[in-house]
C-alpha cells in the first residue's frame, strides 16, 4: 500500500470517528448542577379514605396513569394514644402520604407542582436536595390543567429556573428531566421530545409534549428542561403497562404551565379568558365553498352576543392564530384561549372574505350558562327539490327553519329543528333567500351553516354541514 493510500484511508478514518462523535448525545453535567438546586422533592399527607389523587396509583384502560407516589399507598400511623378511661387503646388516624416533585419558580418561594400530587392533602413537606424541609401551604389549584403552586417562607431568596417557550420545541429536541422517582430525590435522566401535542385524556386542555426520558412514579409535578435550562414542561403522566418507565412520558407544557403558574401565585386561582366563539373544523368541502387557501384555522360557527369577540368577528371567519401562535383547529384555538388569563387583551388573526385580516380582543371570563335554547320549527313548508329539505316559509330568528330532512339532508345528519342560517358562506334570512342561494349551485356541493341539535340528540352548536345532491 503506498503512503498516499495509507494516508487517504486514516483520513476517511479520521473522519468517521468525528461524525460519530459528533451524533453523540451532549454531556448534561452542567446543565443538571444548574438546575438541580431549584427541584425539590414533596410529601403530601391526606386523611386516610380521602382521595389524594395518587393514593391507589390505578391506571385507565389505555394503560395512561398519573405517575404517583414511590409509596403513595402506604399507611403511617402515630403511636397508639391508651384512652385510661375506657380502658382500651384507641387506634390514631391514619394518613396516606403521596410522593412527587415540583421546582422553584419564583425565589419568593412558589413552587409549582401538579395538582394531583397535592390533592386533598392537609400537610405538605418540601425537601430542597441540600437537606433543607420546609412546611409549604398551598397558594393555589387548578384542576382543569392538573397544576398547584405551593409556597413557602424561607427568609431568603430561593434558587429558581425560569420557563422557556414550549412553542419552540422540534420532536428530537434533547430534553432532561429532574425530580423524584420512587422516593430517590435530584434524579435526573435524559432523552428527546418524541411528540407534540398529545391528547391523552388526563386534563381538559391535553396538549401534553411527549419523551422518552425516563419518568417514573414520583416524577409528577418536576420539570422537563430545554437545553438552555428552561422548564418548558411539566412532568404529569406515563403510559407504563408495566408499571415502570416505558419511554413515553408526558408533560404539560410551559406555553400553559407558565401563566397558570403565576396567576396561583399571585391571585390563587386561575380565571381563563373567553372569546364568545363556536367553532369547528374547516373540511375541504367548506374550504372550496368558502374559497379559503387550506384547512388549517378554526371556522366561526356562531359569534356569542355580547361576548369580547360580538362586533368585531363573525359567523364564516377563519380565525387562523391568537396571541401570535398559530391555530390549527378549533381544539388548538380551545388551549390556546385557555393558556390566557380573562382581562388580557390579545391579537387574533383571522381570514374573512378570501382576505387575512387581524385585530385585538380582550378576553373576559366566560359567563356561568350559555343559552343551548334551540329555536323551535315554524310551519309553512317550502320543498327543496334535490336536497330532501323542507323548510319553513316563515323566517326564524337567524335563518330557515328545517321542518323534514329525508334522503341526502338527512344522511349529511340535518334533521327537523335545525335552523340553516348560510350557504357557502352567504346568509340567509328567509327561505326565498335560501332558493336564491342555492339555484347557481343546481347539481353542485353545498354547504349549510346549521345550528340546533344534532341527529344524535347533541347540541353541538352551530356547524357546517356539506349535502351532496341527488343525482
Amino acid at each position: 500500500m503506498t503512503f498516499s493510500v495509507r494516508l487517504l484511508c486514516a483520513l476517511f478514518l479520521l473522519a468517521g470517528g468525528a461524525a460519530r462523535a459528533a451524533d453523540m448525545p451532549p454531556s448534561m453535567d452542567k446543565l443538571a448542577a444548574k438546575v438541580l438546586p431549584a427541584v425539590v422533592s414533596i410529601a403530601a399527607m391526606a386523611p386516610a379514605g380521602k382521595n389524594s389523587g395518587q393514593g391507589d396509583n390505578s391506571q385507565g384502560d389505555n394503560g395512561v396513569g398519573d405517575d404517583g407516589g414511590a409509596d403513595s399507598s402506604a399507611l403511617h400511623a402515630t403511636a397508639d394514644t391508651p384512652d385510661n378511661a375506657a380502658g382500651t387503646v384507641v387506634p390514631p388516624p391514619k394518613t396516606v402520604e403521596s410522593l412527587g416533585s415540583g421546582f422553584v419558580f419564583d425565589p419568593a418561594g412558589y413552587i409549582l407542582t401538579n395538582a394531583h400530587v397535592v390533592n386533598n392533602a392537609n400537610t405538605v413537606i418540601v425537601t430542597f436536595p441540600d437537606g433543607t424541609v420546609y412546611t409549604a401551604t398551598i397558594a393555589g389549584r387548578d384542576k382543569p390543567a392538573d397544576l398547584a403552586v405551593l409556597k413557602i417562607d424561607a427568609g431568603h431568596k430561593l434558587p429558581y429556573v425560569k420557563f422557556g417557550d414550549s412553542g419552540k420545541l422540534r420532536v428530537g429536541d434533547w430534553v432532561l428531566a429532574v425530580g423524584n422517582p420512587f422516593g430517590l430525590p435530584s434524579s435526573s435522566s435524559a432523552g428527546i421530545v418524541s411528540a407534540l401535542h398529545r391528547d391523552i385524556g388526563d386534563t381538559d386542555f391535553d396538549d401534553f409534549i411527549q419523551t422518552d426520558a425516563a419518568i417514573n412514579k414520583g416524577n409528577s409535578g418536576g420539570p422537563l428542561f430545554n437545553m438552555a435550562g428552561e422548564v418548558i414542561g411539566v412532568n404529569s403522566a406515563i403510559y407504563a403497562p408495566s408499571g415502570a418507565s416505558d419511554g413515553v412520558g408526558f408533560a404539560i407544557p410551559s406555553a400553559m404551565a407558565e401563566p397558570v403558574a403565576e396567576e396561583l401565585a399571585h391571585s390563587g386561582s386561575m380565571t381563563r379568558g373567553w372569546l364568545g366563539l363556536a367553532t369547528e373544523e374547516v373540511t375541504p368541502q367548506i374550504q372550496a365553498a368558502l374559497r379559503l387557501p387550506g384547512t388549517d384555522g378554526a371556522l366561526i360557527g356562531s359569534v356569542s352576543p355580547g361576548s369580547p369577540s360580538d362586533g368585531t368577528l363573525r359567523t364564516g371567519d377563519v380565525v387562523t392564530g391568537l396571541a401570535g401562535v398559530n391555530v390549527a383547529n378549533p381544539r388548538e384555538l380551545q388551549i390556546r384561549t385557555a393558556e390566557i388569563p380573562a382581562g388580557q387583551k390579545v391579537s387574533v388573526q383571522y381570514r374573512r372574505d378570501g382576505s387575512e385580516a387581524q385585530t385585538k380582543i380582550t378576553l373576559t371570563a366566560p359567563p356561568a350558562a350559555l343559552d343551548d335554547t334551540v329555536t323551535p320549527p315554524i310551519p309553512g313548508p317550502i320543498a327543496l327539490q334535490g336536497l330532501g329539505l323542507s323548510v319553513a316559509a316563515k323566517p326564524a330568528a337567524n335563518g330557515v327553519s328545517v321542518l323534514a330532512a329525508t334522503g341526502p339532508a338527512a344522511k349529511a345528519g340535518i334533521v327537523p329543528g335545525n335552523v340553516i342560517e348560510q350557504v357557502n358562506g352567504q346568509t340567509v334570512a328567509s327561505a326565498g333567500d335560501l332558493q336564491e342561494r342555492l339555484k347557481p349551485l343546481a347539481g353542485q356541493l353545498p354547504v349549510f351553516l346549521i345550528s340546533g341539535n344534532a341527529a344524535d340528540g347533541s347540541n353541538p352548536g352551530p356547524r357546517w354541514v356539506p349535502v351532496q345532491p341527488a343525482s
